[in-house]
This record gives structure tokens, C-alpha cells and sequence, in this order.
């Protein structure tokens, strides 16, 4: 039976900030593959939108094969003393993202059609690769060094001030050049002056990030002689109600709401023919709105429980998406995705909480730790299925007759788009939150988690209970 201590000590407001910066650092390369490229192939270098979608797909399941596989590895990596583990894999992969990302822009107009699909889908594929790694690694440290489900929310919070501006600034840029025609000659140069400070960002974000043996001390990796016995650990996961009900919520409702940005550029430009001004207003005003509101949320994750809040903030979602089915002024879509940023970064913010647990309750159960297994696994069976999203989309705006070189698009063509990006959304919402609805770590259950994982972090967790081997932290 294993005993439980009251630990002390928490982290600074420093500690907080330092651990937040990897993860704004590795947004923008995400926001220009999932956001913007799409818009870019297809209206500039003139790649059909269904050829662009099945790249897409083919891209997430690279990333749902290497996924599980990176995770288990990471997880079955030793420390090193000289180069330690997660924070040399960040400072490895974080280059390699950035040259890769650079390539993706170089495309030209006068290529083949398949020379463009193989090109794109090779360099997609190295991209996914690293980021992969870096992700897998950056919420390894992330989960350890926050072990407290009120810290984790306080950290996610930081990044997601930090990351919003640096995704406004990110996302403003298509409102501008790909919208209402605006000025397209100038989007390589642009984007290439944000590589450039996404690679000062990851700089600063891993300068300071430091890899200490204590850390991993705690937590015991799974010791995996054959695949028989990966495959039973494998199994047992997959299957165990938390993993199953998260993950079924996750590839249906979260990938629904969180695919919403593409669906945005098409739907400025073409439904409500929106300047490119007022594009860059509906994209910024809600992200202002929902940052002077997140601490709010945040405290009631707190206070409620990250399940309970997760619910609540799907109605925002789901009333802005619905307006989109008729809604026809620009100034209308800012109140309109107001609600649907809210709503987004309230559930992602809960997610974070949600994810840990996942993770947390598995050890305390078997009392190892999985985190790179369970990424994998996640990664795996959500990601080709949450890229649905973009391949329903695209073959829709498609098969409704969308053309990106015209200036004007057919009615059929804008009623293609409002279903794209209003209808599809809601019914894969409500599909999602049924699973949720039964998903059994409520408020109580999250609060003996998040105690758990404390004090397992800082060595408090003893094997018969061991009063000698207890931390002087405890």
C-alpha cells in the first residue's frame, strides 16, 4: 500500500513563466500548417482544395503511426547526465521544425500538381517528426515539473496569454494577404520574417529551461521487455473508461471546435465578403475578449471541476457556430467567433487538467508512469480521425464548387462554406459530448489525483511507507 504525505513547497511565479515559454514558442508553426496553408495552396500556388485534403490526411497519419512509437521510445529513454532528456530533445527538434516549415513556402504555381503533393507531403512529414518529439517531450517536463492540477492551470494560462498574441500576430497575417486580395506578393517575405522570430522565441523559451536529475527520480518509467507485454499495457489503457470517453470527446467535439481558423478565412472572404480590415478585427477582437476573461474561467476550473466546465463551455460554442449558417456581415462574425474563441480556450485550458489526469490516475494505479505511451497512443487514435475535420472541409467547400482563383463565388459555392464551417462543427459537437457526459473523473475524484501526483513529485509517495526514504520536502 503506498503512503501518501502532505509535500510542501510550490512554484514561483518565475518557475511558472519559465515552464510556460516552450509551449507558445511551438504554436506558430502549427497555426501556419493548419491555419494558413490550406488557404495559401489553394489560392496562390492554385492546388486544388480535395488534392490539398488528402494531403492533409495522409499527413496526420504519418503522425498517428510515429506517434505512439516516439512517445513509447521517450518514455523507455534514459537521463543523461551531460545532456539530460526532454529539454535536449526540445533544443534538437525545435531547428528542424523551423527549416522545414521555411521549404513549405517555396512551392511554385508552375509545378505539377503531384509534384506539389509529394513536396509538401514529404516536407509535412519531417515537420510532424520533430514537432512530434518536442511536443511529446515539452508535456513529459510540463507534467512533472507542475504535478499540481491548480499549477498546471495557472502555467496554461500563461501560455495561452503568450501564445494568443503570437497567434494573433500569426493569424493576422493571412487576414491580411489572403483576404479580400490583399497584398499576396508579399507573403513569403512576411512569413519568413516569422520563422525567423519564432527561432528567437525558441531561444529565449529553452535558454533558460534546465534538466534536472531530480526530476525524473519520481517517476518510475515502465519497463518493457516484449511487445506481448506492450501490447497488454497497450490494451488496458485503450479500454479503460477515462481513456476511452476523453478520447472519444476528444476526436469528435474538441477537434470539431478547434478546427475553426481555415473554415474562418474562407468565410470572411467569400460568405460575408469581408475587408481584410475587418477580417483582422474578427480575428483579433475575440482573442482580446476571451484573454480578459480566461483568468475567470481558470478559477472556476478550480472551483468546479474541469469536466463540469468543459460542458458549460460548449453552449458559447455551439450558439456561435450555429449563427454562422446565416449570418451575413462582417461585424456579425466577430461577435460570432467571439463566442467560439471563449469557448475553445476555456476547453483547452481544461484539457490540460484532463490530459495530466489521465496520466496521473494511471500511476497511482499501477505506480509507473506512462507519459510518452500515453501520448502516443492518444496522438494515434485521434490524430488521422480529428484530421477529418480538414478533410471534410475541403472536400465540401469542393464539392460545393469552390474555386479560389475567382473573385466572386457561386451561391452554392458560399452555402458549401457556411456548411463547412457551421454545421459540421455542431453535430460533431453534440456526437463528442455524450462520451463526456460519462467520463468519470469529476471534481472529487481530480482533487485525490491532483494530491497524488503532489506528492509523488516530490518523493512523499512511499512503497509500505517507509518513514527513511520519505523527501525533506515532505
Amino acid at each position: 500500500m503506498r503512503k501518501v504525505m502532505e509535500p510542501k513547497g510550490s512554484l514561483t511565479f518565475r518557475d511558472k513563466l519559465t515552464l510556460a515559454l516552450p509551449g507558445p514558442a511551438s504554436v506558430i508553426g502549427p497555426i501556419i500548417i493548419h491555419n494558413t496553408l490550406m488557404k495559401f495552396y489553394t489560392d496562390i500556388i492554385g492546388l486544388d482544395a480535395k488534392f490539398y485534403g488528402w494531403i492533409y490526411l495522409l499527413y496526420s497519419i504519418w503522425n498517428a503511426i510515429n506517434d505512439p512509437l516516439l512517445g513509447a521510445y521517450i518514455d523507455k529513454l534514459p537521463f543523461h547526465k551531460k545532456r539530460g532528456k526532454y529539454v535536449y530533445l526540445m533544443r534538437v527538434t525545435a531547428p528542424t521544425m523551423l527549416v522545414s516549415i521555411f521549404f513549405m513556402l517555396l512551392s511554385s504555381p508552375s509545378w505539377n500538381d503531384w509534384l506539389i503533393f509529394a513536396v509538401l507531403l514529404g516536407e509535412l512529414f519531417i515537420f510532424d517528426t520533430a514537432y512530434t518529439v518536442y511536443s511529446v517531450a515539452y508535456n513529459s517536463y510540463f507534467l512533472l515539473a507542475a504535478p499540481d492540477k491548480e499549477e498546471r492551470v495557472d502555467v496554461d494560462i500563461i501560455r495561452t496569454y503568450i501564445g494568443n498574441v503570437l497567434g494573433a500576430i500569426t493569424t493576422i497575417i493571412p487576414t491580411l494577404l489572403l483576404v479580400d486580395g490583399g497584398n499576396r506578393k508579399y507573403v513569403i517575405p512576411v512569413f519568413s520574417a516569422v520563422i525567423l522570430v519564432n527561432a528567437v522565441m525558441y531561444l529565449v523559451a529553452l535558454k533558460n529551461l534546465k534538466d534536472k536529475a531530480e526530476l525524473y527520480e519520481t517517476a518510475a518509467a515502465p519497463e518493457m521487455h516484449s511487445l506481448k507485454e506492450i501490447w497488454t499495457d497497450v490494451k488496458r489503457i485503450v479500454f479503460s473508461r477515462p481513456f476511452l470517453t476523453y478520447l472519444l470527446f476528444y476526436i469528435f467535439a474538441r477537434g470539431a471546435i478547434g478546427f475553426y481558423f481555415t473554415p474562418f478565412l474562407y468565410f470572411m472572404d467569400s460568405v460575408v465578403k469581408s475587408t481584410n480590415t475587418i477580417a483582422t478585427l474578427a480575428d483579433v477582437i475575440p482573442g482580446i475578449i476571451m484573454l480578459i476573461l480566461l483568468p475567470l474561467a481558470g478559477k472556476k476550473i478550480k472551483e468546479m471541476g474541469s469536466k463540469c466546465i468543459t460542458l458549460l463551455a460548449f453552449i458559447p460554442a455551439l450558439i456561435g457556430f450555429g449563427s454562422l449558417l446565416f449570418i451575413t456581415k462582417g461585424w456579425q462574425a466577430i461577435i460570432s467567433y467571439t463566442l467560439i474563441v471563449f469557448a475553445l480556450n476555456v476547453i483547452q485550458t481544461a484539457g490540460v487538467v484532463l490530459n495530466g489526469e489521465l496520466i496521473d490516475y494511471d500511476e497511482m494505479r499501477t505506480g509507473t508512469r506512462k507519459t510518452g505511451l500515453y501520448g502516443g497512443l492518444f496522438a494515434l487514435l485521434t490524430t488521422a480521425l480529428t484530421s477529418l475535420q480538414a478533410t471534410l472541409f475541403s472536400n465540401i467547400i469542393s464539392h460545393f464548387g469552390y474555386d479560389g482563383t475567382l473573385a466572386v463565388q457561386s451561391e452554392r459555392a458560399v452555402w458549401g462554406i457556411r456548411v463547412g464551417a457551421g454545421l459540421v462543427p455542431i453535430i460533431m459537437s453534440l456526437v463528442g459530448l455524450i462520451p463526456m457526459i460519462f467520463f468519470p473523473i469529476g471534481r472529487k475524484l481530480e482533487k485525490e489525483i491532483s494530491d497524488f501526483n503532489v506528492a509523488a513529485r516530490k518523493g512523499c509517495v512511499e512503497q509500505g511507507g517507509d518513514e527513511n526514504e520519505k523527501s525533506d520536502q515532505c
